[in-house]
């Protein structure tokens, strides 16, 4: 074996010495954290001991890991730090115990600051519920944020009927919010788009006054076919993907409508078939077509809504 070399015993007899210095003082200190606590004379629970060592801040490192928490308003940590406040004689000796009355003021004042910690951060008070953006058409209602209006304009649709749903048709797009879009298609013996435009083309629109306008003049221009068929209109709607579809009739469906959707509008999940888009149904001002209305609504998650004469 090749001899260790002069450095190399060195090192190593440096080491040791600094390793037995290391263990004195850690021993030391240890003791006298020890001697500290003894002196409380009393429980753990009825004594606070606080020392301060520079020796110590040189000899050990004390690791701080904080938990991330939301963002806190910066004037509610002042009006908690206002509401109450802990002050610690840092003048006493580090071997002195804290009397009881001092620590019992401690405890009083971080009761305090808990109290009021819940009163401006709250404890246990929940969020408000966040309000829904819903649309109406003929008393039936419908959650989200863009809507399909499919309209029956077949010859049967002519006057009262027209103009009912004219006027329901032009409060609901008024009556949504600035957050919330639309888009109309009607149908005869097959699909009439809003402006002629079918999708991509054709996109929802908000309901500023100037595009309620254009609405309006575009129901008045359309005329009225011969035929109630409805499935080249939903399609269409179904391709905009929309959060829900309002589809109003007066008359029998005479298409392939319910078998379509029984396709077309359902997912696989892991519970079953699901609805894709909602239908609302609304059957005006007939008894004709109750059945196909109504069957359309309850298997695609939606409300069926008759609406009488007044």
């Amino acid at each position: 074996m090749r001899p260790k070399s002069s450095w190399c015993s060195k090192q190593q007899n440096q080491s040791l010495m600094a390793f037995s210095l290391s263990s004195s003082v850690h021993l030391v200190l240890c003791l006298a954290l020890a001697l500290t606590l003894i002196s409380g004379q009393g429980p753990i629970g009825n004594s606070l001991q606080l020392a301060t060592s520079s020796d110590v801040a040189s000899e050990t490192v004390t690791e701080l890991t904080l938990e991330e928490s939301p963002m806190i308003p910066e004037e509610s940590f002042e009006a908690l730090l206002d509401s109450s406040s802990i002050s610690v004689d840092v003048s006493k000796p580090p071997d002195s115990a804290v009397s009881s009355d001092e620590l019992g003021e401690v405890r009083r004042n971080l009761a305090s600051i808990t109290a009021n910690a819940e009163r401006i951060f709250g404890s246990e008070a929940s969020a408000p519920p966040i309000a829904k953006s819903r649309a109406t058409f003929f008393g039936a209602q419908a959650d989200g944020n863009r809507f399909v209006f499919v309209i029956d304009s077949s010859g049967s649709m002519r006057g009262p009927r027209w103009e009912a749903l004219c006027k329901e048709l032009i409060r609901a797009i008024r009556s949504l919010s600035p957050d919330q879009d639309f888009f109309i298609i009607s149908f005869d013996t097959q699909a009439h788009p809003m402006f002629g435009k079918a999708p991509p083309k054709g996109k929802f629109l908000s309901a500023v006054e100037k595009n309620v306008d254009r609405v309006q003049n575009w129901i008045r221009s359309i005329k009225h076919g011969s035929q109630t068929y409805p499935a080249s209109a939903v399609g269409m709607a179904m391709k905009l993907e929309p959060d829900a579809i309002f589809l109003l009739s007066d008359g029998e469906i005479s298409d392939s409508t319910i078998e379509d959707l029984r396709v077309c509008n359902k997912k696989q999940t892991d519970e079953g078939l699901k609805t894709i888009t909602p239908i609302h149904t609304v059957l005006l001002h007939s008894q004709i077509g109750f059945a196909a209305l109504e069957t359309i609504a309850l298997e695609n998650s939606g409300t069926f809504t008759p609406v009488t004469p007044r």
